[in-house]
């Protein structure tokens, strides 16, 4: 058997946005430290940090105004604004209303005396499936109608995230749109985290965006603000990242953050780095997908409702350049076809296989080596590209010029 992967280089899906590269607490006020070499050349999308960290904080460290600050090296990257990390405990300590508002109020006007602008947005709370508390005197619904208003009231240029419930259920999803819209206190960016395994995740997707169709909503940009394998160990890694990074771009969502499962180790880019100074597998299967420019375009694996291999491919017509990165369980051989190849490459394509290996999150890596570089002629605007030995661990790339 091989594992079959087709790319159609004409099926545009947006410009190249890195919508997945991100993490949580993945860069903090001092780690990683060389920020030129470690962060900058994976051209980051979104990261989500804590409102504030502390004593008496969710987190001693991670504060979003030093972060967004770092983050200014680096132009169209933004961070979440996590306002529950406002808090102690797990789950959250509330405060009683009147200390959270006097808590946001005083946040707010931090925010703004920083003159920093690169905020994705304000996240109301996280995860209030598992952290929401009857005793807390009021329901979820109640605290995110009055918390949003106020929001609007002190920061309306801000986007609204929410509301971040720990895993995709439809019922849940729909009674939070529900009262969300009879309130009109719809989030601007609609928020849930994938943990449990990446075989549902398409079907979460097309869920909810038939949940805003049948309830009349309009069409809100999709944050996953934790991603992740089901098998924790895996964070970060190529090949179980391949399938996130495919299925996000396929269906547009507009930005994904990589957990932070492993909380003595913040600041390391949700485990692309092995340690706060090293490079990980992770990372350069990242740097792969941060040098996407140009077009994404469709990618169709051999069954995406499952935990099979996936990636995502770029075309940039003024670079000259085809670029597939692609990973995660497999036959052991792999076919990727190429249709509707772009004019610029002529009637022969140059190609470049690369991958790169995992040993494990804290395994260092010296970068991808190169399995084989040869021509191919291309009939009918089409090759076919066999990779054998291939591996579920590993990253892949299948990069493609003119001969």
């Amino acid at each position: 058997m091989v594992s079959q992967l087709t790319v159609d280089c004409n099926a545009k899906i947006r410009r190249a946005t890195h919508c997945a590269s991100g993490a949580h607490y993945g860069l903090i006020e001092n780690v990683p430290k060389d920020y030129k070499s470690l962060v900058a050349p994976l051209n980051i999308n979104v990261m989500r940090a804590p409102a504030r960290a502390g004593n008496g904080r969710q987190q001693p460290i991670g504060d979003v105004i030093k972060v967004a600050q770092r983050l200014k090296e680096s132009p169209g990257a933004r961070v979440t604004i996590e306002l529950a990390d406002i808090l102690p405990g797990w789950p959250y300590r509330w405060p009683g209303i009147q200390t959270w508002f006097n808590e946001i109020r005083s946040f707010i006007n931090d925010k703004k005396k920083s003159g920093l602008t690169n905020f994705y947005g304000n996240e109301i709370w996280n995860e209030p499936d598992v952290t929401w508390k009857d005793s807390n005197g009021l329901s979820f619904n109640q605290m995110w109608k009055q918390t949003y208003d106020l929001l609007r009231q002190i920061d309306p240029n801000e986007k609204i995230i929410g509301p971040s419930f720990s895993w995709y259920e439809e019922n849940k999803m729909k009674n939070f749109l529900q009262f969300s819209k009879q309130n009109n206190c719809l989030p601007d960016i609609i928020a849930w985290h994938e943990l449990s395994g990446i075989d549902g995740v398409s079907s979460h997707f097309r869920s909810y965006r038939n949940l805003e169709k049948s309830l009349g909503i309009s069409e809100r940009p999709i944050t996953i603000n934790e991603y992740c394998d089901e098998n924790h160990d895996l964070e970060g890694q190529p090949g179980s990242s391949a399938r996130f990074i495919g299925r996000f771009e396929r269906y547009k969502v507009d930005s994904g953050m990589i957990t932070w499962w492993f909380v003595p180790h913040p600041g390391r880019l949700g485990s692309l780095l092995a340690s706060d100074t090293q490079k990980g597998a992770g990372w350069y299967f990242y740097k792969w997908y941060g040098d996407m420019t140009g077009d994404m375009v469709s990618v169709s694996p051999p069954n995406e409702n499952s935990k099979l291999i996936d990636g995502a491919a770029s075309v940039d017509a003024s670079a000259q350049y085809v670029s597939f990165i692609f990973g995660g369980p497999n036959d052991g051989s792999v076919k990727a076809n190429f249709k509707n190849l772009p004019s610029f490459l002529g009637s022969s394509a140059h190609v470049k296989v690369e991958k790169i290996d995992w040993k494990s999150k804290d395994t260092p890596s010296n970068g991808p080596n190169t399995i084989f570089e040869k021509n191919y002629s291309i009939s009918n605007g089409q090759i076919s590209v066999d990779l054998s030995g291939t591996n579920a661990s590993s990253g892949y790339r299948i990069y493609i010029t003119k001969a």
